[in-house]
């Protein structure tokens, strides 16, 4: 999956009260199975990965368990 789809995918998501399409807007750095989204939000930290099944979506503050959910089709 490119950029440009997985970005597609999450501006189409309708998930958790639009943190998806916040995250298709953010700028992103390349890693290893997909992107960390650049800067934070409120302290906490995004990673998304690329799936068969579509997008994992990581979401995570010092000090706490993340949150983890699947985007898909």
């Amino acid at each position: 999956m490119t950029e440009a789809d997985a970005r597609a995918l999450l501006r189409d998501c309708d998930g958790f009260c639009g943190l998806e399409v916040w995250i298709a807007g953010r700028q992103c750095q390349a890693v290893s199975g997909g992107w960390i989204v650049t800067g934070e939000l409120q302290g906490w930290r995004l990673r998304i990965e690329v799936t068969v099944a579509g997008l994992w979506i990581t979401i995570s503050a010092s000090g706490g368990a993340p949150a983890v959910w699947l985007v898909t089709e």
